[in-house]
């Protein structure tokens, strides 16, 4: 045989199809290569019409379900192994029920001092306000008492320059006009 090869297509029953998987052939390439060389060796008269042949496919049927059943062994040794490591890493349902309920009453827990939080933020802006109109009213009253104090040092400057003029013109008539500060009659 030369080292070179050819694609070929071919239709075959089910049925067919189905007895060579089941002879444990892996893929179509190898059962076909098998039976044209049979039918080849078969045609040049290599392979007497008995059941020797079967022997031999019997052979080749076995070695490729040993090799199946190792591969397939190894996957599920694998897979065990795989199992037991997610399985000591995996936490006990016990714990973790118990985690569930501690962190659902957490959140429930948080869900309370947020809503406290909140009243109390109300409140605390209401106060702000309160203090805020508090302190409006006393600077009004500041300016107002600012103001009142203002007129009164402008009166009392009024009077104090009232009553120096009318020292002054006490001072300017006639000495002459005054009694001496021993007669009083």
């Amino acid at each position: 045989m030369s080292d070179t090869k050819r694609k070929i297509s071919a239709w075959i029953p089910s049925a067919l199809y189905d007895d060579i998987e089941k002879a444990g052939y892996t893929s179509p390439t190898i059962a076909v290569t098998k039976g044209l060389e049979l039918l080849i060796k078969k045609q040049a008269g290599d392979i007497p019409e008995t059941s020797g042949h079967k022997a031999e496919t019997i052979g080749d049927n076995w070695e490729t379900s040993r090799r199946q059943l190792e591969t397939e062994r190894e996957n599920l040794m694998n897979e065990i192994e795989r199992l037991k490591v997610s399985l000591e890493g995996a936490p006990d349902p016990v714990e973790l029920a118990q985690l569930r309920a501690r962190s659902e009453e957490l959140e429930k827990h948080n869900e309370t001092l947020l809503n406290e939080l909140k009243r109390n933020d109300e409140h605390q802006q209401n106060r702000i306000e309160d203090l805020k109109n508090h302190i409006y009213s006393l600077d009004n009253q500041m300016r107002t008492k600012d103001d009142q104090i203002e007129k009164l040092n402008e009166n009392m400057h009024k009077q104090a320059v009232h009553l120096q003029t009318l020292l002054n013109q006490k001072a300017i008539e006639a000495p002459e006009n005054k009694k001496a500060w021993y007669k009083f009659w």
